[in-house]
């Protein structure tokens, strides 16, 4: 739980961050105001990382790995930001000393299970009835029926694509991989015939003709792009690359990683680079409601509200209208066929544009003003948008995942990387809240 803004106009990059983390346990969840989300990344160029989601890359903190990365590759001069954000995940990968392979094993365990679990709830009773020893009576009716549904969550979470470091990996290279896994799983979910015990258990021939189709599956969902893992982090880079005169920002989805590569991924829409074209960038990452409620002059819950309403009055009124009696005057059948040709998805599609248009109208309206903004004018900005949120938190009765001390920097092509307000202990008052040209 957070709240990272980045603003972005020709003259160079604002950025703020605020200090909540979450922390969980089991069950229990636990914010604390100390986090540490702003961190630079390399020594020769003005970029910097913030970091929202997951604070630990299996269970590596995500800061420890930055400053590891720009200790032993932060004199490499890179020509954009979306070329030193590939070079640092490749980094993380080629380093087995951020990879646990024993927690990465044992997390592909739990994902084995869950979708056998996930999928084996989804099958119709019909197919999961057992006879009194506990044998299933249509063996072959559960795998056919298996085997759809995994074909079901295969085109679901394919459409995404593949995530970058996992495009040239083989199907023979993750059955190499989960072997031994797939060994132990269906080695405990079989049934001889000769056991007397055969509740939650499988026939051997069913678990072996699933093995193949369960082992593409799972490739599947660890190699594909995926925004929906509770272990997700996004990290925000931002600043200058050595070819670019203004400045860019590239948001990343995280999803940790096996067998020596990082499952993360980068869409087109999150790569923003400023231009002529486009001068100038607002940019809220994770706890976003209120900055954008401020951005675009309507609350989401609003929004959702709206469209409800809208959907619930239509059909109110068509029930209405259906209701009139008819009179000598007045012809209902010639009435309702007339009605029968008026498009209601067309005119709600009509209001749902209309309220689209007043939302980018407003934004807008905060871009334009943005263009000729000073790097402190943004950062104050930046930094009222967090302060605001959590307020707002405060004020409502919801988890205080947004507080604390604010993180502030800018980042111009120039004068590279410069604290303007910074919790940490080595923050040193006598230079200024610098260190050297790029800041710590």
């Amino acid at each position: 739980m957070t709240a990272v803004v980045g603003i972005l106009n020709k003259k160079g990059v604002a950025i703020a961050a605020d200090s909540a983390v979450t922390r969980t346990r089991g069950r229990n969840n636990k914010v604390t105001k100390n986090g540490n989300k702003m961190v630079r990344l390399s020594d020769v160029l003005p970029i910097s990382v913030m970091l929202t989601g997951n604070g630990a890359f299996l269970r590596t903190q995500w800061d420890i790995i930055i400053r590891h990365y720009r200790q032993h590759r932060g004199d490499i001069k890179h020509e954009t930001v979306e070329a030193c954000m590939h070079d640092f995940f490749r980094y993380i990968a080629d380093h087995g000393l951020f990879i646990d392979s024993e927690f990465v094993l044992d997390r592909t365990r739990r994902e084995l299970d869950y979708l056998f679990n996930y999928v084996e709830n989804k099958i119709d009773d019909k197919y999961k009835q057992r006879n009194d020893e506990g044998a299933l009576t249509s063996p072959r009716g559960f795998q056919k029926a298996f085997e759809a549904l995994l074909n079901r969550c295969c085109k679901f979470w394919s459409k995404d694509g593949v995530c970058p470091q996992f495009k040239d990996y083989s199907p023979e290279q993750f059955n190499g991989y989960t072997k031994e896994i797939f060994d132990e799983f269906i080695e405990t979910h079989i049934y001889n015939d000769d056991d007397p015990f055969k509740h939650g258990l499988y026939p051997h021939s069913v678990m072996a003709a699933l093995r193949e189709p369960l082992e593409k599956t799972l490739m599947i969902r660890l190699t594909t792009r995926r925004t929906d893992d509770d272990d997700s982090a996004e990290l925000v880079f931002a600043g200058y690359g050595e070819k670019q005169e203004y400045p860019s920002l590239v948001s990343t989805i995280v999803c940790e990683g096996f067998d020596g590569r990082v499952n993360y991924h980068v869409s087109p829409n999150d790569i923003i680079c400023i231009t002529d074209d486009r001068p100038v960038a607002i940019c809220p990452f994770a706890q976003t409601d209120v900055i954008y409620a401020i951005l675009r002059g309507i609350h989401r819950s609003f929004q959702g509200e709206f469209a409800e309403i809208l959907d619930k009055d239509f059909d109110a009124w068509q029930n209405d209208i259906f209701n009139i009696p008819e009179t000598e005057d007045f012809n209902f059948i010639e009435f309702t066929n007339k009605l029968a040709e008026v498009e209601t998805n067309d005119i709600k599609d009509k209001l749902y544009t209309q309220a689209n248009r007043y939302l980018a109208s407003n934004q807008r309206q905060w871009e334009k003003a943005l263009e000729n903004y000073d790097l402190q004018s943004m950062a104050a900005l930046a930094e009222s948008l967090i302060d605001l949120t959590g307020f707002h938190r405060i004020l409502t009765f919801q988890q205080e995942g947004v507080g604390g001390p604010i993180d502030l920097a800018v980042i111009t092509k120039n004068e590279g990387f410069t604290w303007l307000n910074r919790k940490s202990w080595y923050h040193h008052k006598d230079v200024g809240g610098r260190h050297g040209k790029f800041g710590v």
